[in-house]
């Protein structure tokens, strides 16, 4: 399309509903917080002339396109547009008319830079609180670390007033951001790992982008795959957040604002890292029993008690398929009540020794109860109902004291084989 057929079409849809492209060109400048000035000299362009087409008296060239893309993130072919799309205002509405029907965004989608973040969280936008321009970068902004942590054994971490944890190698916590952040529901984020951090082997889990209409602090595991421990403290930047405009907004859809209002719940994070920890007490229990060997460059684990041996690349996988190994067995065992009497035997003796051998202090202990489904309260003395329909007067251990796994199934009424089975999940409190 020529430069002068495409300036007549402007002018032509101007006064119908569309905006021309001068007009566009001037609300993209509002939006930018600059003005002609600053234009032209980002440009190369007199200020004549970005007046000229700012009021519909000049059309937008190709070369002068190619200015404007780089200036407002936009593609070249975007400003040879004939016409602009109006629609409503920078509520979080906007893009939907009046009857419901989805309509063009007219400033374009991209990821936002540093100028249009900024501006876009003044004007309330975006919602970033508390908001420091300082981590703000090119195309991006630094989120930084809460006052609080949760670590793998569900406990609640205070690392304000100048404390930090140390994140051991090959360790994992749940964080979350200290600032909250409000999309509106024709915006989208995504999230990733900061290099700096990156290159020290720290490990970003979180999910893949920042739903429309989410607001709420965000949650995600930090995993540390380095050698050395990584200090963490409040208020370090942690992750780096994009934020993008969607071309138009989502239809309405409950399943969707279901899954906002449930990604928030931090209550079901601390829950699952707790319901973990006796679990993973008697996986490193088992994994403790293991003796490692190198053969020609595999790794072999030996659990002799058992006669496992597993061969991995590395210790870690070793150890890991032998404790699963060891675990497999006993459930086998535990569903086929013929088996051969030296296995059975063998495996009894083993996992007895564990339950007589790993002992739990009053939390972990609760955790446990808690694991199973048995309801937990701050007292010494828990009244239960067992899986036998039976009711119980568990007693617990004071906070200083520890009882083992073998006298936890006592007081529970079960085999502690079976317990341990349960623990791990590899079978529910309720299979009887």
């Amino acid at each position: 399309m020529s430069t002068d057929i495409r300036g007549n079409a402007a002018a032509a849809l101007a006064i119908g509903n569309d905006l021309s492209p001068g007009e566009h060109l001037r609300a993209e400048i509002e939006r930018l917080g600059l003005d002609q000035v600053a234009v032209s000299n980002a440009t190369g362009v007199s200020r004549q002339s970005i007046n000229n087409i700012v009021n519909g008296r000049q059309p937008i060239s190709r070369a002068m396109a190619g200015k404007l893309g780089r200036l407002t993130g936009h593609s070249s072919d975007y400003w040879l547009r004939a016409s602009f799309a109006r629609v409503g205002g920078p509520g979080p509405d906007r893009g939907f008319s009046d009857e419901g029907e989805a309509s063009t965004r007219p400033l374009g989608v991209g990821v936002l830079v540093n100028h249009q973040i900024v501006r876009a969280v003044k004007d309330g936008i975006i919602g970033i609180d508390p908001f420091d321009e300082a981590n703000v970068q090119l195309a991006s902004i630094d989120l930084t670390l809460d006052e609080f942590i949760i670590s793998t054994d569900g406990e609640k971490l205070d690392i304000t007033d100048g404390q930090s944890f140390s994140l051991k190698s090959a360790r994992t916590v749940n964080v979350s951001t200290k600032e909250w952040v409000q999309f509106p529901c024709d915006y989208i984020g995504r999230v990733g790992a900061m290099t700096e951090h990156a290159k020290r082997g720290l490990i970003v889990s979180h999910g893949f982008q920042i739903d429309p209409g989410f607001q709420g602090q965000l949650q995600f595991c930090l995993f540390n795959a380095g050698a050395s421990d990584f200090e963490l403290r409040s208020g370090m930047p942690i992750i780096s957040l994009e934020i993008m405009p969607l071309s138009v907004t989502p239809a309405p859809d409950e399943r969707a604002a279901r899954h906002l209002r449930e990604a928030g719940d931090r209550a079901m994070v601390v829950s699952i890292f707790r319901n973990d920890v006796c679990g993973r007490l008697i996986r490193e229990a088992i994994r403790s029993c293991a003796k490692v060997d190198m053969l020609s460059g595999r790794v072999k684990a030996k659990i002799v008690e058992l006669d496992i041996e597993t061969f991995e690349t590395s210790a870690d996988a070793a150890l890991d398929a032998a404790t699963h190994g060891a675990l497999s067995g006993l459930k086998t065992l535990r569903e086929k009540p013929r088996a051969a009497r030296d296995d059975r035997q063998k495996y009894m003796t083993f996992f007895g020794e564990i339950a007589e051998r790993l002992y739990l202090n009053a939390e972990q202990t609760r955790r446990a109860i808690s694991c199973l489904g048995l309801p937990t309260e701050n007292s010494d003395a828990l009244i239960v109902t067992l899986r036998d329909g039976k009711e119980a007067m568990l007693q617990l251990p004071s906070k200083s004291a520890t009882i083992s796994l073998k006298h936890l199934a006592h007081q529970l009424r079960e085999d502690p084989f079976e317990l341990v089975l349960m623990l791990v999940g590899l079978q529910s409190y309720s299979q009887k």
